[in-house]
C-alpha cells in the first residue's frame, strides 16, 4: 500500500510540474480576421471599375429626356411633344432632342447629385460652346 500511495503522490508531482513549470511555449501572433478588422467607411461617390469615366448621363435614351420634359409642367406645355422626342444627341453630361410635333430643339443636363437628367431650355446657347459643338441639334 505504501508503494500504491507513493506511486500516485509521484504521478500527481509529475503532472503539476508539467502544468505548471517548464520551459514556457511562446505565444502565435494573433491575426485578425476580416470580420475583426475596423474598415474606415467610405465616403464620396464609389470607386470606378478600371477603365470607366465618371458617370455624365450620358448615353441617354428619349424616354429618360421625356421624363425629364414632362416633370416640368411648363416646358411641356411650350412644345407640341407629339409621338415623343427624336434625335436624341448626348456629350459631357448635356443631350438634345427634337419634338415629334412641332420639331423644337429642346435642351437638357444631367443632374450628378441626383442622378437624372432635368430640362434646361428651348436654345442650344445655353450649353458650353465646346458641348455644343458635338451635340447634333446644336448646328
Amino acid at each position: 500500500m505504501k508503494y500504491t500511495l507513493l506511486a500516485v503522490f509521484a504521478g500527481a508531482a509529475a503532472t503539476l510540474a508539467a502544468c505548471s513549470g517548464g520551459s514556457p511555449r511562446p505565444a502565435a501572433p494573433v491575426v485578425p480576421t476580416p470580420d475583426q478588422t475596423s474598415l474606415l467607411p467610405q465616403t464620396g461617390p464609389a470607386p470606378l471599375k478600371p477603365g470607366a469615366s465618371p458617370p455624365s448621363g450620358c448615353p441617354v435614351d428619349a424616354a429618360a429626356l421625356e421624363k425629364a420634359l414632362t416633370a416640368n409642367g411648363e416646358a411641356a406645355a411650350a412644345v407640341q411633344l407629339g409621338k415623343g422626342l427624336t434625335d436624341v444627341s448626348c456629350a459631357q453630361g448635356w443631350a438634345t432632342a427634337r419634338t415629334e410635333g412641332d420639331r423644337a430643339v429642346i435642351l437638357f443636363q444631367f443632374v450628378t447629385a441626383q442622378q437624372r437628367w432635368a430640362f434646361v431650355g428651348l436654345k442650344c446657347e445655353q450649353a458650353p460652346a465646346e458641348v455644343r459643338k458635338q451635340l447634333q441639334n446644336c448646328g
